[in-house]
């Protein structure tokens, strides 16, 4: 009996800790992207780091960022003015969002965005 409830409280403990600490690797790889795209010298977006170092690489402790806290998913990017004005227009690929499934509110005012890659739009259904 005790052997069950040691495996039921590990498992427990497991799955709390699992959704309290971190963000899902599909979506932290899709922020670098992100990031290397929007603000590619790293000014604005300066915590968005790829490191194995668990506590910086958590992307839902990232500035900018909002995570649901029971599935660790992105659901708000602030993107507000991170394009530095002298790195000129940006024609954004849209596919760089896919990876967020639960994206509920996404800012990118005053980024010197200009359009969409053609061949991207097509692809998804607002």
């Amino acid at each position: 009996m005790w052997v069950w409830m040691l495996l039921a409280l590990f498992t427990l403990v497991g799955e709390w800790h699992g959704r309290c600490y971190g963000c899902l690797e599909e979506e932290r790889i899709g922020l670098l992207e992100i990031q290397s795209s929007i603000d590619p010298n790293g000014f604005s977006l300066i915590d968005w780091v790829d490191t194995s170092n668990e506590s910086i690489s958590n992307c839902c402790e990232w500035r900018r960022i909002e995570c649901d806290g029971t599935t660790r998913r992105v659901i708000k990017l602030d993107l507000l003015g991170v394009r530095d004005v002298s790195l000129g227009d940006l024609v954004l690929n849209a596919s760089l969002f896919l990876p967020f499934k639960e994206l509920r509110s996404l800012d990118l005012s005053n980024n010197s965005i200009v359009g969409c890659h053609e061949n991207q739009v097509g692809k998804y259904q607002w």
